[in-house]
């Protein structure tokens, strides 16, 4: 007696085509991977890493300054307006005439920017907020005149509810 063979050509067959679709399936996951990694590739917060790193002695320097002055500042934001308002208090032969203050993001340098305040005839400085900060910023405040000098803190939560002046100081020059 005979048995009856399968005569279907082997490109009929189910099994052929399952043994072929898990191999295929990981080459396009893959592709699709590399895709997307190339077309959202992460940026770095600083680009020109090599020259922050060599001006560390630089900025460390700015650190000691403001150490050195006794350096504090108070930061008030208005959040209707987005005035922001700084005090200066140090030992000061003369006040700086104008501050920058830096906003750092963490993660996004898209979202970087930067604040010149202008001196008022108070002795504080006053600069104009052009977009609401919300979430976690390093924020830098200096000045390069009569000497450089840098204070650096690290905020979160600044958008509230409660549309109040949203407050924080820089107390101190950052101690290594």
């Amino acid at each position: 007696m005979r048995t009856v063979e399968d005569t279907l050509p082997w490109y009929k067959q189910f099994w052929p085509w399952f043994i072929i679709a898990l191999p295929a399936s990981v080459v396009v996951a893959g592709l699709v991977t590399v895709y997307i990694a190339f077309n959202n590739a992460d940026s770095l917060v600083v680009d020109d890493y090599y020259q922050q790193g060599l001006g560390i002695n630089r900025t460390l320097k700015q650190d000691a300054v403001a150490k050195t002055l006794r350096i504090q500042a108070g930061v008030t934001i208005d959040p209707l307006i987005g005035e922001v308002r700084v005090v200066l208090q140090g030992d000061f032969v003369e006040q700086p005439k104008t501050l920058l203050l830096q906003w750092i993001h963490p993660t996004s340098k898209e979202r970087d920017f930067s604040l010149e305040l202008i001196r008022t005839p108070n002795d504080d400085y006053l600069g104009q907020l052009m977009a609401s900060v919300d979430g976690r910023w390093y924020v830098q405040l200096s000045a390069d005149s009569p000497e450089a000098w840098r204070l650096k803190n690290e905020v979160s939560d600044l958008a509230r509810a409660d549309d109040l002046p949203v407050q924080f100081d820089f107390l101190r020059a950052v101690e290594k």
